[in-house]
């Protein structure tokens, strides 16, 4: 079975896209760790605020991010290079159009965004908004390699830019403070431009053919996708901002490090539908059948999902101290559901990234209507930390479930097919 598994390309592509998921994540941690340390608390917070910020605008990238995967499969499963070197092309420049008009409008209201932040000097602003416009490009270009199975491109660009403003970003805040830590991020997405660049040319070619998608089969891919992701990614993060509107500081704080821990289960468990969507479009374009695919997927993610309940249910003070520090001992008694939550909407991402490898957008509505509610619920009822985290847990394993109806159902492959050729 051993030998087995390290022939099996799923289980090549996945070690590949897990190795550059914790590459990142560790260069990132180690990023705001040692900036911590080298610059103190104000420049931190200068830095981890503008970054937070950049992250936060990013949101319409990562759902171009995946539209751009969703169209690349399509083209991937007819094994037309060309096709996709056009592709890899035109997003690039349509990104790169739109990123240029938001780096534009930054540095034109450089002063008035610095004011915002409390910041006497706009320079940091500036380097951000540099770093914004590039990222949103480079985002955009993973999904081309994530769609074309390219996922050791992926994976090397995804630990570029990490582990780049690692070491340029720390060494220069001691020298020009923020702006000298956000110089390192500019200097990791740049090499991450260049190496796609470079990736496409070498794994593309050079030669470009026209793209022939159907118009409606494109809009449909554009708004379920786009709906579909926006749907997962507000359901991640707006829980945190709400608790620190509605709460005390220091219970927003527990509840953060409650979040975080969560977090980390998603972030861990985020390679599996990066590999599922067009692992499935392949599968449906050579009439095999994708559900074994489904099945080791949700089988794979259920595994880290496990280790992460389990932990949580004996080991919760030890979990979240390990991540947060002794201060936050408070949050054990929140550890356990709110891991729980995140791990039904991991394994939800899981279904619907398998669904939207098949063009099967059914779960859409109902995930946003169940998100929809579960916002609702807690905006106007959250009496405890306790209850906030039973209306997520609730409202999570509700959303898995809308992902599940008919999810053993299939797209016919030659429908797909016929909508993308000729």
């Amino acid at each position: 079975m051993i030998s087995r598994l390290s022939k099996s390309e799923v289980v090549r592509h996945g070690a590949l896209v897990f190795g550059g998921v914790v590459i990142a994540s560790i260069f990132n941690y180690l990023y705001y760790m040692l900036i911590a340390r080298r610059a103190g608390v104000e420049i931190y917070g200068v830095v981890t605020a503008l970054t937070s910020a950049m992250l936060v605008i990013l949101t319409p990238g990562a759902i171009a991010q995946l539209i751009a995967a969703r169209l690349a499969a399509d083209l991937e499963a007819r094994h037309d290079n060309a096709a996709l070197r056009t592709l890899a092309d035109l997003m690039t420049l349509w990104t790169t159009t739109v990123a240029a008009v938001v780096v534009g409008v930054g540095v034109l209201f450089r002063g008035p965004i610095a004011s915002f932040f409390n910041l006497t000097d706009s320079v940091p602003v500036v380097m951000v908004t540099i770093s914004l416009g590039i990222y949103a490009v480079v985002v955009v270009q993973r999904g081309i390699f994530q769609g074309a199975h390219r996922f050791g491109e992926f994976a090397v660009s995804s630990s570029i830019d990490a582990v780049v403003k690692v070491i340029v970003g720390v060494p220069l805040v001691g020298v020009l403070g923020a702006t000298g830590g956000l110089i390192g991020v500019i200097v990791g997405v740049i090499l991450a431009l260049a190496y796609d660049l470079y990736a496409f040319r070498a794994r593309f070619g050079t030669a470009r053919a026209p793209i022939a998608l159907d118009r409606a089969l494109i809009l449909r891919v554009v708004s379920h996708v786009g709906l579909g992701q926006l749907t997962f990614t507000v359901l991640t993060f707006y829980d945190v901002p709400l608790i620190k509107h509605a709460f005390d500081a220091r219970s927003a704080g527990l509840y953060a490090a409650a979040a975080l821990v969560g977090r980390a289960l998603v972030t861990a468990v985020s390679f599996v539908p990066t590999l599922v969507m067009p692992k499935a479009s392949a599968r449906m374009a050579v009439g095999r059948s994708p559900l074994p695919l489904l099945g080791a997927a949700l089988g794979l993610a259920a595994v880290f999902v496990g280790i992460a309940l389990l932990a949580g249910l004996f080991a919760p003070r030890f979990v979240v101290t390990l991540l947060s520090g002794q201060a936050f001992g408070g949050a054990s008694s929140l550890v356990l559901p709110y891991l729980i939550a995140s791990g039904a909407l991991s394994l939800a991402n899981v279904v619907a990234a398998y669904k939207m490898g098949l063009h099967r957008y059914d779960f859409v509505v109902p995930a946003l209507v169940v998100a929809a509610a579960e916002i609702t619920v807690l905006s106007c009822w959250h009496p405890t930390l306790q209850a906030v985290v039973g209306v997520l847990m609730t409202g999570h394993v509700a959303v898995l479930v809308s992902t599940l109806y008919r999810v053993t159902a299939t797209m016919p492959s030659r429908q797909i097919g016929q909508a993308l050729a000729d």
